[in-house]
């Protein structure tokens, strides 16, 4: 699936949002390895073949999109230039809202999400410049996007790909998604990572966390 999101030009010419890009394309391939287990055993008979389909539509039952909320705590990892200067990095938090709004084909998947997020970063006396101490720069953020996965039996595979309105302008998330259910409860843990991109008064900054969420599905 190809998003295409259009931002002014100094996106591609800021190297803070290339570097957060890069970072999140070396993350990506190392978040998910091996979950689909293979099946054992031959059928042999048209019974045998009749329990299987049985189980196979249980199975595709409760797979099916629903709302779900995700609970999420972070910390940023990377960070850009910008944050050499505000130098204390605090805990992110956030909610995930997601929909059934999307299609599903098999056990692919593609749904509107809705993103809300809290970043605080805070200038110190360890600051390079001695104007940025005691300042903080950070706020709300509030998206509508993307999220579209795989699923592997009960766990599920996500890319996450929003755009919004932060603080001080337009910004845009992506990350990956592992979610790993508790047994039959309707609850999950999800691991992710996240890279942030966002407009400040002279150009653009950013950084790239990680961060673990306990999901609820309705």
């Amino acid at each position: 699936m190809r998003i295409i999101i259009n931002y002014p030009r100094y996106l591609i010419e800021n190297i803070d949002g290339v570097y957060i890009l890069r970072k999140l394309f070396i993350i990506i391939p190392f978040l998910f390895i091996g979950l689909l287990p293979a099946e054992d055993g031959l059928r042999e008979s048209y019974n045998q073949e009749a329990m299987e389909y049985s189980e196979e539509d249980e199975e595709e039952e409760e797979l099916e999109l629903n709302y779900s909320a995700n609970l999420y705590l972070g910390y940023p990892v990377y960070v850009t230039e910008t944050f050499s200067y505000y130098d204390k990095s605090n805990p992110v938090v956030g909610l995930s809202i997601g929909t059934p709004f999307g299609f599903q084909a098999g056990p692919f998947y593609a749904t509107v999400n809705i993103e809300i997020l809290r970043y605080i970063f805070e200038g110190t006396e360890a600051s390079k410049q001695a104007n940025y101490v005691g300042r903080k720069f950070g706020g709300m953020a509030y998206q509508v996007g993307v999220n579209t996965g795989l699923f592997f039996n009960e766990f599920s595979f996500s890319i996450t790909a929003a755009s919004g309105v932060y603080h001080e302008g337009t910004g845009f998330i992506g990350g990956v998604n592992l979610d790993l259910p508790l047994g039959d409860m309707p609850i999950e843990i999800r691991l992710a990572t996240r890279a942030n991109m966002i407009q400040k008064s002279d150009g653009i900054t950013g950084w790239v966390g990680g961060g673990i969420s306990l999901g609820y599905e309705f």
